[in-house]
């Protein structure tokens, strides 16, 4: 079995799945209004199967959020993401997959988002990678126009506040139109 095969499993169990901008398999399901991605991964070593379910957590609102600011295509911008180790399997099944997947189902409702997009907003604007659009986001969506305000002012007089290059003026802009519309 491989990741498609995962992919096709979980398809019959309703979740909608695709490939990402890297080729990569993913799938989404709603679990009580959160968004639950999974992205398989499968390795067949001689004598067993390590078998990973990666899956992360979102809301629409917060992957919107992100789509929009970056001016990108939509796509699940994860708000916690959860480090499961990989299990060793002998065999390798479709219950393996529907019991993989049911595990990922319990975790995700034990995920508190709102805590995860509270340590987005509490995030310094130095921080790398997707973090300082993620930090934008979470700003966004919580109505922070305020603080999005300042740091548009700062960019204006040439003070970046420590944000990693891709940050532009526009896209603080564009959090600044969410934060105005969300109050």
């Amino acid at each position: 079995m491989k990741e498609k095969d995962v992919v096709a499993i979980l398809k019959e169990q309703g979740w909608t799945c695709g490939k990402d901008e890297v080729g990569d398999y993913f799938c989404v399901t709603d679990i009580g209004g959160v968004q639950l991605q999974i992205i398989p991964s499968v390795g067949k070593r001689s004598d067993h199967f390590r078998v990973l379910l990666m899956s992360s957590v979102s809301s629409t609102e917060f992957s919107d959020a992100v789509s929009f600011i970056s001016g990108d295509r939509g796509s699940h911008a994860p708000i916690i993401v959860s480090n499961e180790a990989p299990e060793k399997l002998s065999v390798f099944s479709t219950d393996d997959v529907v019991r993989l997947s049911e595990k990922a189902a319990s975790w995700a409702r034990s995920q508190n988002i709102d805590e995860g997009l509270k340590i987005y907003r509490e995030l310094p604007t130095d921080v790398k990678g997707a973090m300082p659009l993620q930090h934008l986001a979470a700003l966004a969506i919580a109505g922070d126009s305020g603080g999005l305000d300042e740091y548009k002012k700062s960019f204006e007089k040439g003070d970046r506040l420590g944000f990693v290059p891709y940050i532009t003026s526009d896209m603080i802009g564009r959090a600044l139109m969410i934060a105005q519309g969300s109050k």
